[in-house]
């Protein structure tokens, strides 16, 4: 009975893709597919389904879903039903979750917490930066950085995950076999090397427009968490804000620019009650989890005056030029070639006006 029922589950997703405006018609007034099962063949026409589309539907169901088994067994994807100890535990307390998500990768990182990252397409140096601040020590206390694999954020996001050797999860607005976009191939493997992508549609639909919203349901559910970095205020990235607000996930923004477009977003997420984030500790200490610190690896060959630079360095903070003279007492000219130097050797970073420490 059980594969009978899991069978229906998938060729129902499947065939209803091929009609989906009768679909979504029968699901409103009916509510559910099993509805459909038993629904006679004259009451489902008045939705828009043809007879072949019926017969398909009712007669050829296990045929539809074998071959969608089949495929997806040659494509290394596995299917993750509602009651499977993979199935993303917080996924299952959503509004209509669904029956069962298709999962390329490693299915070990669903059973993990979850941090969603979202925000533009657009996202410029000063989001990269960001989140270079904030998801490194997120990704090596053990959380998994899910989003949804589109350029800007969404890819400089998994791309801090992969960066520090932690896990990530892509969610996919199309069928596994139709990743999207294709121009990210190569970031997408080494998320697939690093986690897994995962989607809740057939593995041949194509990414449509109105999938997006339906994806970003996933990515919310998925998470305990929503952090949003550079968003505008007409964005996919607060329509997920705004359904991790309807599951009951804790919201985060990184605060920008007031003149900056991409700032209009996440600014008014803050207005609203979400909590502004400047560091990773701001996330980490909401959930009582404490960094994990990294050992620094200190050359041993560095000059005292480099010596001195790092000593004077905190942990996350951007110090100026003028910080150093004063605490040297060295020139500005001595400062800066010590400093240039640092960066040069990779110890620190230049950015913001002034200097971070890297090792």
């Amino acid at each position: 009975m059980k594969l009978k029922t899991e069978k229906q589950s998938i060729s129902f997703r499947v065939l209803s893709q091929k009609n989906l405006k009768a679909m979504t018609s029968f699901l409103k007034k009916r509510g559910n597919k099993e509805k459909f099962f038993s629904s006679s063949d004259q009451e489902l026409t008045r939705f828009g389904f043809a007879k072949e589309e019926l017969r398909a539907f009712k007669d050829r169901y296990e045929e539809e879903a074998e071959k969608e088994i089949k495929l997806a067994k040659k494509h290394e994807v596995d299917i993750i039903f509602f009651e499977d100890c993979y199935y993303p535990p917080l996924l299952r307390e959503i509004f209509e979750p669904p029956d069962y998500i298709y999962v390329k990768g490693d299915k070990e990182v669903l059973k993990s917490r979850m941090l969603a990252v979202v925000g533009s397409r657009k996202g410029s140096e000063y989001g990269r930066r960001s989140l270079s601040r904030i998801l490194p020590d997120i990704s090596c206390s053990g959380i998994t950085i899910v989003s949804g694999m589109a350029y800007g954020i969404d890819s400089m996001a998994h791309r801090e995950a992969i960066k520090n050797n932690g896990k990530t999860i892509g969610v996919n607005a199309g069928g596994l076999l139709k990743i999207y976009p294709s121009g990210n191939s190569s970031m997408i493997e080494k998320i697939l090397a690093n986690g897994c992508v995962v989607s809740e549609f057939p593995l041949e639909t194509e990414p449509k427009p109105h999938l997006f919203p339906v994806r970003n349901r996933i990515i919310a559910g998925m998470s305990e968490a929503i952090l949003v970095a550079e968003a505008e205020m007409k964005s996919g990235s607060l329509i997920t804000a705004r359904l991790g607000l309807e599951q009951n996930r804790d919201i985060f923004s990184i605060p920008g620019n007031i003149n900056s477009p991409l700032s209009t977003g996440t600014n008014y997420l803050i207005q609203q009650g979400a909590k502004l984030i400047t560091s990773s500790k701001d996330i980490l200490l909401e959930y009582g989890i404490k960094p994990k610190k990294k050992k620094a690896i200190i050359p041993g060959n560095l000059s005292p005056g480099e010596l001195i630079i790092l000593d004077l360095m905190s942990e996350n903070g951007v110090n100026s030029i003028n910080y150093f003279v004063e605490k040297t007492g060295n020139s500005v000219s001595q400062t800066l070639s010590v400093l240039m130097g640092m960066v040069l050797k990779s110890l620190i970073t230049e950015e913001d006006g002034g200097f971070k420490k890297i090792i």
